[in-house]
């Protein structure tokens, strides 16, 4: 508590950033943060009391301990920064430790979205590059591209492009063969990666790269007769394209509204270059500043649910983030008002029941010609022909799934039993969804009743013993959910091979295969696979996005696991089967271009259906699969989404019917497109219960 007539000093907010170096002249510095601060404490500061950054410049060797030092730190009522995704998801746990809300106006990266959304701690004055990948398809349908292609990396700050941008090619109309998505890695080479997006003949080539070297990587690896290139906001200064001396090279970066950057350049002179991220920095100021006066300048807690009542407001009042205004806004905020809050960026409105980012945004579009860089146009993600216009976690459209067919195709037996095979093919931390989602595969099953000798369980099983398992001796499914672990038995750890599994499904038995599958004419089959895949299939033990993009030589492919089925259905052991593939890509496995199921079986020198068997996948064969739960005691994302509501529907209602379970499961999971393979082969499988699968 403070003694009567002791001043009790401004409101003190960290900066994990570097301090501005010179107006408007410096990428890496800030000028907007204390234009903002200015702004803020003329129009009479908050609760009193003027608010004050201090710039602590961290390197990156000492980001971690110097957050741990703020987020520990009274003084501090706030942190601003630090640069980029990655850096923001190392130390978003100390801040939410602390109740410090943390305020990125650089981070855009979706995972973050996913995982620390409603925390009600960590902030972005940007929206989530979900939106950006959208505008990026768009632009390309506006300018008339029919074969759009991207270059990006995997890290964290190109990680929503690579996983975005075929989901809204399909919800755009592009084909899916149409497309072309080529992965780079910092410290690689990049030509071999930019040669084979070449040869797809792409007419909008797309980069989302996250380092300077790269992007003249990539630029110097071009050909002098090159499709438009046309770079994604990932944090890069747009002026540096200026130096490639490539022009006609175009692309989007971050805007504020017309007015902020007029008013820039008044204040540092008409030929200052306006900061990529400059409006987003001032709003950084202006969110901490509303919500400290809702708090009444308290921290903590306080301010934390501060911000959200601030944000919140939809009252008419004064609008914008000048001086006058932003008197108007705090005043009306200390009297209980909420007024709809405007920033340097436009709305200050956020994604409902998230928080943590802008519900809407506005890209400019650029191109570098020979007189420097020249803006031309505009593009607001909150306008209604936007997909993500109602929330950029967007889920698929409901015209765009699977058309389940039907055929007179009906089973030569009656069902006697059923089998399966439940397989999470990585292993690591990491991927703890997979091995989490496989277990409750197997839970359902279980509790269905169908017996342990009829179900064949391969983990590996590295989980519960993990020296980063909060939980010692426990698997969950869920955030805070219950262990899954206890009681299973598990027949094969990651030690089998791609044949060796094929071998298990056709009931071959050999010295690494004791537990086989003994299916007969009666028999239904329930076969699900989780792990890591690409064009190729699913690597047996990838541990990484990147390995299962890559393959490798020991892969279940396409063609293996639907030669296996057409061997049990040849020697009559199969009724029905059902497939489920948990995968990045997945969708290779149903495909007859890729060697799937609907290829069906050779059979002399034709071929015949593979009769009464479907496949659901998490994703398409150019989409990627998205982890759905993240459990912060675990520091892990403990399932998949689309294997989340699978299972979610199948514990509700196990009666369910195949057509209506891939309607629900495919309306509730954002990103991809679950698919549905080879129904024209399965009879009616709108007739045929889920129970049939599993349960005995």
């Amino acid at each position: 508590m403070f003694l009567l007539g002791c001043d009790p000093g401004p409101l003190r907010i960290a900066v994990l950033m570097p301090r501005p170096m010179g107006p408007g002249t410096q990428a890496s510095g800030a000028p907007s943060l204390d234009w903002a601060l200015e702004t803020v404490n003329r129009a009479g500061g908050v609760s009193g009391r003027e608010l004050a950054l201090d710039y602590l410049d961290p390197t990156a060797e000492r980001l971690t301990e110097l957050a741990a030092q703020v987020a520990g730190d009274d003084r501090y009522v706030a942190a601003i920064g630090p640069g980029g995704s990655q850096a923001m998801a190392d130390i978003a746990e100390l801040f939410i430790a602390a109740n410090k809300p943390l305020v990125s106006y650089t981070s855009a990266a979706a995972d973050l979205l996913r995982a620390y959304g409603r925390t009600g701690v960590l902030w972005r004055t940007r929206q989530s590059d979900i939106a950006q990948t959208e505008l990026l398809l768009r632009f390309a349908k506006e300018e008339g591209a029919q074969r759009p292609a991207l270059l990006t990396t995997l890290d964290l700050e190109g990680s929503t492009f690579f996983s975005w941008f075929g989901f809204f090619a399909r919800e755009l109309g592009f084909p899916d063969e149409a497309v072309h998505i080529g992965t780079l890695k910092a410290g690689e080479r990049c030509e071999q990666v930019v040669m084979d997006a070449l040869k797809t003949r792409p007419d909008l080539l797309f980069l989302a790269v996250s380092t300077s070297e790269m992007l003249r990587c990539v630029t110097s690896a071009l050909p002098p007769v090159r499709p438009r290139l046309v770079v994604a906001d990932t944090g890069l200064d747009p002026y540096e394209l200026t130096q490639t001396g490539l022009t006609g090279i175009e692309g989007f970066s971050a805007s504020g509204d017309e007015q902020y950057e007029q008013a820039f350049r008044a204040r540092h002179g008409a030929a200052a270059r306006v900061p990529p991220h400059g409006a987003s920095e001032y709003d950084a100021v202006l969110l901490l500043a509303y919500g400290l006066q809702v708090a009444r300048g308290q921290g903590g807690k306080a301010l934390l649910e501060g911000l959200k009542t601030a944000v919140d407001g939809r009252e008419a009042s004064a609008q914008g983030w000048d001086e006058a205004n932003v008197r108007a806004n705090l005043t009306a905020l200390a009297l209980g008002m909420r007024p709809a809050l405007r920033g340097a960026t436009g709305a200050l409105a956020f994604e409902p029941s998230l928080y943590m980012d802008f519900a809407s945004s506005t890209l400019s579009h650029f191109r570098v010609t020979a007189e420097g860089l020249r803006y031309d146009r505009r593009y607001f993600t909150g306008d209604a022909s936007f997909l993500v216009s109602g929330g950029v976690l967007k889920n698929a459209t409901q015209g765009l799934g699977s058309k389940v067919a039907e055929s007179g195709w009906t089973p030569g037996s009656e069902r006697t039993d059923t089998w399966a095979l439940i397989a999470a093919l990585s292993s690591g931390w990491s991927n703890y969804r997979h091995q989490a989602d496989a277990l409750r595969q197997y839970r359902l099953l279980r509790q269905g009743g169908i017996p342990d000798d009829h179900i064949i369980l391969l983990l590996a099983d590295d989980l519960s013993t993990a020296a980063k398992n909060r939980a010692p001796g426990t698997v969950r499914n869920q955030p805070g959910g219950e262990d899954l672990y206890q009681g299973a038995l598990i027949d094969y750890r990651l030690t089998l091979s791609a044949a060796d599994l094929m071998d298990v499904v056709m009931g071959k038995k050999g010295p690494r295969t004791e537990q086989v599958l003994s299916t007969s004419a009666g028999s239904n089959l329930y076969l699900y696979l989780a792990g890591h895949g690409g064009p190729t299939g699913m690597p047996v033990g990838a541990g990484s996005v990147e390995a299962g993009l890559s393959g490798g030589k020991d892969v279940i492919s396409p063609e293996l696991l639907r030669q296996a089925l057409c061997t049990l259905q040849s020697e009559g052991r199969l009724r029905r089967a059902l497939l489920v593939i948990e995968s990045c890509f997945a969708g290779v496995f149903g495909e007859a271009a890729s060697g799937g199921l609907e290829q069906g079986c050779a059979v002399g020198a034709g071929t015949q259906p593979l009769n009464g068997v479907v496949m659901m996948s998490a994703a398409n064969s150019r989409e990627v699969s998205y982890a759905g739960s993240y459990d912060r005691d675990l520091s892990a994302w403990v399932n998949d989404a689309f294997s989340d509501q699978l299972a979610t529907r199948a514990e509700a209602v196990p009666s369910v019917n195949l057509a209506e379970l891939y309607a629900n499961v495919y309306l509730r999971v954002s990103g991809s497109h679950a698919s549905f393979y080879n129904t024209a082969a399965a009879g009616r499988v709108a007739t045929v219960p889920l129970s049939e699968f599993i349960m005995p």
